[in-house]
């Protein structure tokens, strides 16, 4: 009983440090929290909605996950195609799935989902959350990892928050940036994901751009804010504000 009162309160606590956030970066470390404390290895939002000839690692929205590790997805095709996109929206309702195992207690998907993955046993298990966003239509918010099976409890927990976070998420998304900040917009995005620890190669994959670009758009804050390094313009951007 014990464990269980401590769970509803870390959920309670997350609900609202949820409601704090102010920006993809805040809700990139929360999700990664979440992520963590729930024995998962990565989490992923994304969209299944968009052009027909649209590829899956094009809908991811965030990730805390390594850009390589979809790069296999992206060779099987369109989002119309594409195994887990056909599964997200074929229900409304949370699942799991195990990426190597044929199980008749799985959804049902085409073989490709094996297939294209490579087999790596810390990421078998996908917990994944179908969500809706009217704007937007449907998405999910997914969690990789190797743990095992999630129980009711966990289940509704997980979906709460997924729900939760995915609106939140959007929401922050389509605030404009604070007019005092010097940076441009693709600046300050290329500072947010620095700030998360991305590489110039994953942020250029992440915003559709090349990784000169990205550097480029790292130089001009740099020398805007007047920071030697990475770090310390991640530093000063967030003491100022510029960044969340």
């Amino acid at each position: 009983m014990t464990g269980r009162k401590s769970r509803e309160q870390e959920i309670q606590a997350m609900r609202r440090r949820l409601e704090q956030c102010v920006s993809q970066f805040d809700i990139f470390r929360l999700l990664r929290e979440i992520t963590g404390i729930s024995g998962f290895k990565y989490f992923l939002v994304t969209n299944t909605a968009g052009p027909a000839d649209g590829l899956f690692s094009e809908a991811v929205i965030i990730t805390s996950a390594p850009t390589d590790l979809f790069q296999a997805y992206g060779t099987i095709g369109s989002m119309t195609v594409h195994p887990l996109a056909a599964m997200i929206r074929g229900t409304g309702a949370p699942f799991e799935y195990r990426l190597h195992e044929t199980d008749s207690a799985q959804p049902d998907s085409p073989p490709a989902v094996s297939d294209v993955v490579p087999a790596q046993p810390d990421l078998d298990y996908w917990f994944i959350i179908p969500v809706y966003h009217p704007d937007h239509g449907p998405a999910a918010v997914c969690f990789l990892g190797d743990r095992p099976p999630m129980s009711s409890c966990e289940t509704a927990e997980m979906t709460l928050l997924g729900h939760l976070i995915h609106h939140k998420l959007r929401r922050v998304s389509a605030e404009p940036v604070k007019t005092a900040s010097p940076l441009t917009e693709r600046e300050r995005e290329c500072l947010l994901w620095t700030a998360a620890g991305k590489t110039s190669v994953e942020i250029g994959r992440i915003l559709d751009l090349s990784e000169h670009t990205v550097n480029h758009y790292l130089n001009n804050v740099a020398k805007k804010i007047g920071a030697v390094n990475r770090t310390q313009a991640v530093a000063f951007a967030m003491r100022h504000g510029f960044i969340e």
